[in-house]
């Protein structure tokens, strides 16, 4: 699901401010955040123990009315805030109200100050960070599974029926098409060898209809899209998911005017997370992102287990620093994250461990790997 020829440029446009976040997150209030300085001061700025996480949020210090901006009108992408709304999680925390805006790219509505927190992909919000805005910062990941899925048209059955075929990744340069040549090469298959890689333009949804119309004889698709291809008389060939913090929860002002906040907000929406993964909720859900419009068929509710499974939709909004270590390391050799970024200087977890720790949950990653 990473979209990662973003427009970078126009993000760096809207990076208007260049003072850092005031830093005394070693308190157990959270107030403040790293600066984007050396490293040994952003360690500085770390609570030193478990200890020195205060799991209470204060309802009193928090703002009641947010506005917040998903680049995805997918359901997938909403239901932690619409959740939260509907059970009373939001209210539980001391916010009043949750304005969704659906935006291709939140990033500059987020650096200029009319959202106060935006979902979006973590490595873009990470090289925007590193590019100038010393007020960014990365929260919280939403999506920690990647599923990397080759769909074939029909009369597809193996890797040897690939040989001559046409297969899209997606945009040349972007990590779609750098996991699906990935993925061919796993199953033994050589790309611009065995088989002709195109660059094609718009996201899965897109590249699900061209297998399906026959433009492309293969392409990444996404998890939902299984049934829709099979009913088409296609498959899924190829198949792998992995743990990558693809996608998550950035901040900018609303760190430094308000981090009791940020740190309600996770909490709310965390607690809608373990709601939303428990399978056995499962209509539940569905039940209440249908009675907000949004188009659910039953070939995507059928993707429901593995889109929403602890790992894939991570439930506690963690991740393994080495993963994303790998993750920012590709993403420097694909280019679009700035050679020489540290993904921790841009990376702000004391409202994720308060979150974590209002819902009793263990802290992750621990303090001990940042």
């Amino acid at each position: 699901m990473n979209r990662l020829t973003r427009r970078i440029g126009a993000v760096a446009v809207l990076l208007l401010f260049a003072g850092s976040l005031a830093g005394c997150g070693g308190s157990g209030d959270g107030a403040g955040a790293a600066s984007a300085g050396p490293m040994d001061a952003i360690k500085a700025n770390l609570p030193k123990s478990d200890a020195d996480i205060n799991g209470t949020i204060d309802k009193g210090k928090v703002k009641k009315n947010l506005v917040v901006g998903v680049d995805n009108p997918y359901y997938l992408f909403h239901h932690d805030i619409e959740i939260a709304l509907a059970k009373g999680y939001f209210k539980e925390f001391g916010i009043d109200s949750v304005e969704v805006k659906t935006i291709e790219d939140p990033l500059p509505a987020l650096i200029g100050g009319s959202l106060d927190l935006a979902l979006y992909d973590t490595d873009t919000a990470i090289a925007a960070a590193r590019k100038g805005d010393k007020n960014l910062r990365f929260l919280s990941v939403y999506l920690g599974g990647e599923a990397n899925v080759l769909g074939v048209g029909k009369g597809i059955n193996s890797g040897a029926d690939l040989k001559g075929k046409t297969i899209t990744g997606g945009q040349f340069g972007s990590r779609n098409d750098a996991i699906i040549r990935e993925l061919l090469r796993d199953n033994g298959v050589e790309p611009d060898r065995d088989v002709r890689i195109v660059s094609t333009g718009g996201q899965s949804n897109e590249r699900l209809q061209a297998v399906i119309s026959g433009t492309v004889d293969g392409a990444s698709i996404q998890l939902r899209h299984r049934t829709l291809l099979e009913k088409a008389g296609g498959k899924v060939l190829f198949e792998e998911t992995r743990e990558v913090p693809q996608s998550g929860w950035s901040v900018s002002r609303l760190l430094r005017e308000s981090p009791e906040t940020v740190a309600a907000f996770l909490a709310a929406t965390l607690k809608a997370r373990q709601f939303i993964t428990d399978q056995a909720n499962k209509e539940d859900v569905l039940s209440i992102m249908r009675a907000k419009k949004f188009d659910i068929p039953a070939e995507y509710a059928d993707a429901y287990a593995a889109e929403n499974a602890p790992t894939y939709h991570v439930s506690d909004g963690g991740f393994k620093p080495a993963d994303m270590q790998k993750f920012i390391a590709d993403q420097i050799a694909y280019k679009t994250v700035p050679e020489g970024t540290d993904w921790r200087q841009f990376t702000y977890l004391v409202p994720l461990w308060r979150a974590q720790k209002a819902l009793g949950l263990p802290l992750n990653p621990a303090l001990a790997d940042m």
